[in-house]
Order: C-alpha cells, then structure tokens, then sequence
C-alpha cells in the first residue's frame, strides 16, 4: 500500500523535475511495500541504493535548473540537498552493515515528511523562476524550456 501519491499541487512547472518527484515517491512506496511484506535484505538493500543513487541524481538536476532560472536561493536549497543526501546515505550505510530496525516506521515517515515537505516549501519557491525562465523563452507550456539542460 502507498505511503505517498503524486497529487499537482507537487507540481513545480518543470515536467523534469516533476517527473523526478515521482520517481522519488514511487521509490519511498517501493521502500515500505517491501518492509511491509518483509522482502529479503537484498531487495531492501536494492531499493535503498536506487533510493539513495535517484536522490543524488535528482538533486544535481534541481541544482543545474535553480543555476539556470537564477534562482536566489540556490545555496541554500542546495545545503539542504547536502543535508538529506547524508540521512539517506545513513539510514543505507546502516541497513548495509546490519541494522535492520533502521527501516522502522520512524524512518519511513521521515522521507515520506521530508519528501513532502521539501516538496511543497521548499521545491515549489522556484516556480516562479521556472515560470519566468519559460516566459521569457515563450514557453506557453509552462517550464520545459527553461529545464532542457
């Protein structure tokens, strides 16, 4: 059962970027599905290095797009990433070297509010900036231009 569903008020304008929330949210579902259902350690140790690789791979993307649109607060945003980055490589440090209470429910809600949370504060502050990018590119769609990087 889902822990997280995409729902448009996720949406940042940018059809990358939104894209990539998805993947994230999907993974965080993927996540409890198999702790849900007790899965082998090596599919929970699977699902968290995709976890933790599509985390830093999406990061990089926001990061390039926020230096793209100009976006005043990309340092900060971008310690942020740093920040989350560290907890998540923890959690699958610790489950790698045998700590499987790691993924307790604690956990689990920590990325489902962390994920939502960023979402929804920290993500959706730049849409301005994508909406601006893609004006001033005459993207009438809304912030694909500005995110072909």
């Amino acid at each position: 059962m889902a822990i997280l569903a995409w729902s448009e008020t996720y949406s940042v304008g940018s059809a990358m970027i939104d894209s990539d929330h998805r993947i994230l949210i999907n993974l965080i579902n993927q996540l409890h599905d198999a702790v849900e259902t007790g899965q082998s350690r090596d599919v929970l140790g699977s699902v968290l290095n995709v976890l933790t690789e599509y985390v830093e791979h999406h990061f990089h993307r926001e990061e390039l797009l926020m230096g793209h649109i100009g976006y005043p607060e990309r340092e900060a945003h971008t310690a942020s990433h740093r920040d989350l980055e560290a907890r998540v490589r923890a959690v699958r440090d610790r489950w790698m070297a045998g700590e499987r209470q790691v993924l307790d429910d604690e956990v689990m809600a920590f990325l489902k509010r962390w994920l939502t949370e960023h979402i929804l504060r920290a993500d959706l502050a730049y849409r301005p900036w994508i909406e601006a990018a893609a004006d001033a590119h005459g993207d009438a769609e809304g912030g694909d231009e500005a995110c072909t990087l």
